[in-house]
C-alpha cells in the first residue's frame, strides 16, 4: 500500500486488523532509497516501481493500493496530461501484469458538479481510460448514514449492481 493521507498507526492498520487482515502479508511503503543510496525520498510513480517490485516479492502481494494517484506522481508527470498518464499507468499495469497482482487506484472527484461520474474524477480522463474498471464511493442520498458504492466503468463484463454500507 502506498498512503498518501491516512496514518498507518491511527487509521489503516487498526482497520485492516479489525477487518481480519494478516500483518505478515502487507508491506506499507512510506519511503523508497535515493540513487546514490544515501538517503531516501517518498515513493514516485513509475521511477520507483523496481522498489515496489522487491517489496512485493517480500509478501507475494496480489493488490497493490495507491491512494490517492496523485501524490505518487513524479514531478515529470502532467496529471492532466493524458498522454503523461497512461505512459505512467501502462508501466503500473506491466508490473501488475508481470506479479499476478491487482491495482487499485484512488482518486479524488474534482469541483464540477453534475454530468456523468466518469468525468468528475480529478486528473485526466486517461485515468479511468486506463482501467478497467471504475467505483465511485458517494452519501446514499436517501440516508445520510449510508454510502453507496456504483460502478462507473465495467470493461470486462456486465456492470455489477450498486451497493449500500455503513461505517
Amino acid at each position: 500500500i502506498l498512503s498518501g493521507e491516512d496514518g498507518l498507526a491511527d487509521t489503516i492498520v487498526p482497520r485492516f486488523m479489525a477487518a481480519g487482515g494478516d500483518p505478515d502479508r502487507v508491506i506499507a511503503l512510506t519511503s523508497c532509497p535515493d540513487k546514490d543510496g544515501k538517503g531516501e525520498h517518498p515513493p514516485v510513480l513509475p521511477d520507483d516501481l523496481p522498489t515496489i517490485r522487491i517489496a512485493m516479492a517480500r509478501v507475494d502481494a496480489k493488490l497493490i493500493i495507491i491512494d490517492p494517484l496523485m501524490a505518487y506522481l513524479s514531478s515529470g508527470t502532467n496529471s492532466h496530461k493524458d498522454q503523461d498518464i497512461r505512459r505512467m499507468l501502462f508501466q503500473v499495469a506491466q508490473l501488475a501484469e508481470e506479479t499476478g497482482a491487482a491495482v487499485l487506484v484512488v482518486r479524488h472527484l474534482n469541483k464540477s458538479t453534475g454530468g456523468s461520474a466518469l468525468y468528475r474524477g480529478g486528473g485526466s480522463i486517461g485515468i479511468i481510460g486506463a482501467a478497467r474498471s471504475g467505483l465511485l464511493v458517494a452519501a446514499d442520498p436517501d440516508d445520510d448514514t449510508h454510502r453507496v458504492l456504483a460502478s462507473t466503468k465495467c470493461n470486462l463484463g456486465p456492470p455489477p449492481d450498486s451497493l449500500t454500507f455503513h461505517l
